[in-house]
């Protein structure tokens, strides 16, 4: 079974009771259904004090719409009380055997400000704040009038600024250089997500893989250049090579001034 992103699903809500039937377990237990596993979960589901799924989004396992789907988990939506979540389910096929190393990655990003907050989490299970998120191109396309250009200079600013701050903490996210996945906005905010490649053990570079996607080459980076007045790229790739090597504030400044947002 392959998860699918192509025509909108309609939603659906499914109570704790149905999430072993079909189709619901197939989310549950994806990619390897299990009634057993299913039944695990669900025990799983109540103690974060999930109510019901609700499955709708942008991707597809069978015929229901889900938030995303990684190499680790489904992200599905999840309501408890009044309220809406995101919920990120640990794949049975996981190279992992739980989602502790996430979250422990996941919640020092949120005390600094970086990423959608955890909340609770189990050995299967993580429960984080729920995004409307739009990519990073929709809303550059959206962005438009007077203010257009110190409104991309200060999410692109603010993103950049995340980066460093991983940078900083010694936790390279792992997926930057495909940026199109890994940063949205919402909210007129842009946000890094999922950390469930992050990893302390590798020299972080989220600063020069994210500014290479933005400005170099990445799907967005004509639109990013023109938007700002960005040039030389060539200049760009070398204070890149230079803050690679040295990871420090300096050489930091010197990009920001590059792409015309140090003022900002």
């Amino acid at each position: 079974m392959e998860s699918e992103k192509s025509r909108p699903t309609s939603s659906e809500r499914a109570r704790l009771d149905l999430l072993t039937k079909t189709p619901y377990i197939q989310v549950l237990t994806y990619p390897r259904m299990s009634l057993k596993e299913a039944k695990v979960r669900i025990r799983q589901l109540r103690t974060l004090g999930v109510d019901e799924l609700v499955f709708e989004g942008p991707a597809r396992v069978g015929r229901l719409g889900i938030l995303g789907l990684g190499t680790v988990g489904v992200v599905v939506k999840a309501k408890s009380g009044d309220g809406l979540y995101a919920l990120k389910v640990r794949r049975t096929d996981a190279n992992r055997p739980n989602m502790d190393a996430e979250v422990e990655l996941s919640s020092t990003a949120n005390r600094l400000g970086v990423g959608p907050r955890v909340l609770a989490h189990t050995r299967d299970m993580v429960l984080m704040e729920l995004l409307d998120p739009q990519e990073l191109s929709e809303w550059l396309r959206g962005v438009k009038g007077e203010g257009r250009r110190a409104a991309v200079r200060e999410l692109i600013h603010s993103l950049l600024n995340q980066c460093r701050t991983l940078d900083i903490m010694g936790i390279d996210h792992g997926e930057l250089s495909n940026l199109r996945k890994h940063a949205v906005v919402s909210g007129g905010k842009p946000w890094i997500i999922d950390f469930e490649s992050a990893s302390r053990g590798r020299r972080p570079r989220n600063v020069t893989s994210a500014a290479q996607y933005l400005f170099v080459g990445g799907a967005v980076s004509p639109a990013l250049r023109r938007a700002l007045g960005v040039r030389d790229t060539e200049k760009l790739k070398a204070l890149l090579a230079e803050y690679k090597k040295e990871l420090s504030d300096y050489a930091y400044s010197k990009i920001l001034e590059s792409l015309k947002l140090s003022n900002s």
